[in-house]
């Protein structure tokens, strides 16, 4: 049975809209922006000695990267009935309640260390808990629709500001107070492969029972 072309263009239309309001949200400063703070306090004793991503706990700890169990288009009827021509954001789920990397409330600073490059501005999102899975709901980040920005009723970016002390190392830190809950590392239009961690009480730091460990 051959694909119907036609039922192929609500997902590239799902693909597009993520990725596109992600790159272009991030380029401007606020409530779902970035900024630069060249004199902000960062840590000045990051990982530089390896590659990957990293979070600041009472010791730095690696995040690995997490790609969706499943996926599927929000409103997918009406992108459907449409052909794509409504912006049809992506749900993605990803498997268990918690990421591995779990660190306590507050501002916790991201290494992304020693890559050549970035596709796009760094952002963290807020992730829902499902029974037994976290979902990135694409329909609470802006859309770019043509050269129209719909901005989203809710919001799960989070404000972060950057600084580059090198010219391959980024470091990421939101602008407030991380409440209790699921987030995520996002790289540009990397727009589903995540870099999750969960932010938990003290006493389940992960970055805590690493450093016991040594």
């Amino acid at each position: 049975m051959k694909p119907n072309p036609k039922c192929m263009i609500p997902l590239i239309a799902v693909i597009i809209s993520i990725s596109s309001s992600i790159a272009s949200a991030q380029g401007t400063t606020g409530t779902a922006g970035t900024s630069s703070h060249q004199g902000s306090t960062f840590p000045k004793d990051y990982p530089s000695d390896r590659p990957g991503v990293f979070i600041q706990g009472v010791v730095w700890i690696s995040v690995p990267s997490a790609m969706p169990s499943k996926t599927h288009a929000k409103h997918e009827l009406a992108a459907y009935l449409s052909y794509g021509a409504v912006p049809a954001p992506i749900v993605a789920d990803y498997d268990g309640p918690h990421a591995v990397v779990q660190v306590g409330p507050g501002q916790p600073t991201i290494c992304i260390c020693r890559m050549i490059s970035l596709p796009g501005a760094p952002t963290i999102v807020k992730l829902h808990p499902k029974k037994k899975e976290r979902e990135l709901d694409g329909g609470n980040l802006p859309i770019l629709y043509g050269s129209k920005m719909i901005q989203a009723k809710k919001n799960d970016m989070i404000p972060v500001e950057i600084s580059q002390p090198e010219d391959t190392v980024w470091l990421v830190r939101p602008t407030q107070e991380l409440a209790t809950g699921e987030y995520a590392l996002m790289l540009g239009t990397q727009n589903i492969s995540i870099f999750p961690f969960t932010v938990s009480t003290p006493e389940i730091d992960s970055s805590d029972s690493s450093s016991k460990k040594q």
